[in-house]
C-alpha cells in the first residue's frame, strides 16, 4: 500500500479514537477497561503508522542531507520527552483531561490534513503476486549483515538496554532514596542527553566512520548504564544517563540514516516495520526485567541487560565486515525530491 495513505489513516483513525475518548470522559463513561481497549487501539494505529512515516522520509529530501533529517526528526521526539509530560499536566490543570483529549483530536486531526497535502513520487511495487510482504522485509534483513547489525542494535537496546526506564522509580525510592523529584531529575538528565546527541549528529552528521562510530557509541552506552546501576549517588546517578543517552541517540540515529539511506525505496516500509517493532518491544522487555529483577536485584539486572548491548555491539563489529565498511551515507546520490504543495 501507497505509505502516505497508511500514514493518513492511522492520522484519521487516531483523532477520530481521541475524540471518542473526550467525549467518553466529559460523559464520565469511561472505565478501566474501556481505557485499557482505547490504549491497545491507539498502539496499534500508531505501530501501523510510524513504519509509513520512517518510509516517506527519504523521499521528501535529498538524501545527502539524511542524517541531518533524521537527527532533526528524533529532536522532535527527545523534546517532547522533556516538555510534554509538563505541558500535558498544566493542560490538564487548566482546561481538564476530556478537554485535553479534545486538543489531542485536534493535532492529529492538523496532522491528517498536513499528510493529505503531500505529493510523493509513485514508488515500484514488488512482489505483486503478494508472496513477498513481511517476509521479503525480513529476508533482506537477514541477507545482509549491516542491516541484520543495525536492527539487531535497536532490538537489543529495546528489551535489554532500556530496563533501566522501567525500573527507574526502583532506583529513585528504594536505592537512591530520592523520591519522586529525584525520578524526575534522572528522568530529565536522559532527555537532555537525548537531545544533546541528537544536536551532535546534526553538526556532525554520519559521513565518515559511520559504522565504527555506531559500534563505539552503543558498547559505550552499555558501559555507562551499567555504571548507573552501580552508582548510590543521584548527582553521579544524573551524569550517567545523561551521557548513556548521547551515546544511544548517536547510534540509533546512525543506524536509522543507514537504512533510510541504503535500503531500496521498494522495500523500505517493510524493513522499517521490522525496525519499529524493536521499538514496541521496549515495553515488553520491562516484564522479564521486572521479573528478574525481584530474583537478582534491579542493579545486576539493569547492569546485565546494558552490557549485553555492547557485546553485541563489539559482535556484530567482528563478524560483520560490512559494517567495518559502511559508506559515508551522506554522499550517496541524490533522489528525486517530492512535490510537495
Amino acid at each position: 500500500y501507497e505509505h502516505r495513505r497508511i500514514l493518513l489513516i492511522s492520522q484519521v483513525l487516531t483523532a477520530v479514537l481521541s475524540l471518542l475518548l473526550a467525549i467518553g470522559i466529559l460523559l464520565n463513561a469511561v472505565g478501566i477497561w474501556l481505557l485499557i481497549a482505547w490504549a491497545i487501539t491507539a498502539g496499534s494505529l500508531s505501530a501501523l503508522g510510524l513504519p509509513a512515516l520512517s518510509a516517506i522520509l527519504p523521499r521528501l529530501i535529498d538524501r545527502r542531507a539524511m542524517s541531518s533529517a533524521v537527527a532533526l526528526t528524533s529532536s522532535v521526539w527527545n523534546t517532547m520527552r522533556i516538555i510534554g509530560p509538563a505541558a500535558a499536566g498544566l493542560m490538564i490543570a487548566a482546561i481538564g483531561i476530556g478537554q485535553a483529549f479534545f486538543v489531542t483530536a485536534v493535532g492529529f486531526a492538523l496532522s491528517a490534513f498536513l499528510i493529505a497535502t503531500l505529493r510523493l513520487d509513485p514508488l515500484e511495487r514488488r512482489s505483486e503476486d503478494g508472496t513477498g510482504g513481511m517476509l521479503e522485509g525480513l529476508r533482506y534483513i537477514l541477507g545482509h549483515r549491516v542491516f541484520l547489525a543495525t536492527i539487531g542494535l535497536s532490538f537489543f537496546t529495546s528489551v535489554f538496554g532500556m530496563s533501566y526506564h522501567t525500573l527507574l522509580p526502583i532506583f529513585a525510592d528504594d536505592i537512591l532514596d530520592a523520591g519522586s523529584e529525584g525520578f524526575g531529575f534522572m528522568e530529565t538528565a536522559a532527555g537532555c542527553g537525548g537531545f544533546l546527541g541528537t544536536l551532535a549528529m546534526i553538526k556532525l552528521g554520519a559521513s565518515r566512520y559511520a559504522g565504527p562510530t555506531m559500534v563505539v557509541a552503543a558498547a559505550v552506552f552499555g558501559v555507562f548504564i551499567a555504571g548507573f546501576a552501580a552508582s548510590r549517588d543521584l548527582l553521579l546517578s544524573m551524569i550517567l544517563l545523561f551521557f548513556a543517552s548521547v551515546s544511544s541517540s548517536m547510534y540509533l540515529n546512525i543506524g536509522m540514516t543507514v537504512l533510510h539511506t541504503l535500503v531500496p525505496d521498494e522495500l523500505r516500509g517493510r524493513v522499517m516495520g521490522v525496525w519499529s517493532m524493536t521499538w514496541f518491544l521496549s515495553a515488553v522487555g520491562g516484564l522479564p526485567a521486572s521479573a528478574l529483577a525481584e530474583w537478582i536485584g534491579a542493579p545486576l539486572t539493569v547492569a546485565l541487560g546494558a552490557l549485553s548491548v555492547s557485546v553485541f555491539a563489539v559482535l556484530m563489529f567482528v563478524i560483520a565486515a560490512e559494517l567495518r565498511r559502511l559508506p559515508a551515507v551522506d554522499s550517496t546520490p541524490r533522489a528525486p525530491v517530492a512535490e510537495r504543495l
